[in-house]
């Protein structure tokens, strides 16, 4: 199995159920309140942040080579 030729959406994604286990964890210990108004936004800039990073390696990646 080889690398993924852009580490930034594995990452992210990897981030991401990271952040959420933690955040599910802490609302199960009563520590955490989240609704799904302030949930969803921060999954859609979090897809949005993720987006632009692959994009910019990408883009760098691509004027390195040639």
């Amino acid at each position: 199995m080889s690398a993924p030729e852009h580490p930034a959406p594995v990452l992210g994604a990897a981030v991401g159920f990271l952040l959420a286990g933690v955040a599910l964890l802490l609302q199960e210990l009563d520590m955490l309140v989240l609704r799904w108004s302030m949930v969803l936004p921060a999954i859609v800039i979090t897809i949005g942040v993720v987006t632009l990073a692959a994009g910019a390696l990408g883009a760098h990646r691509s004027r390195r080579t040639s």
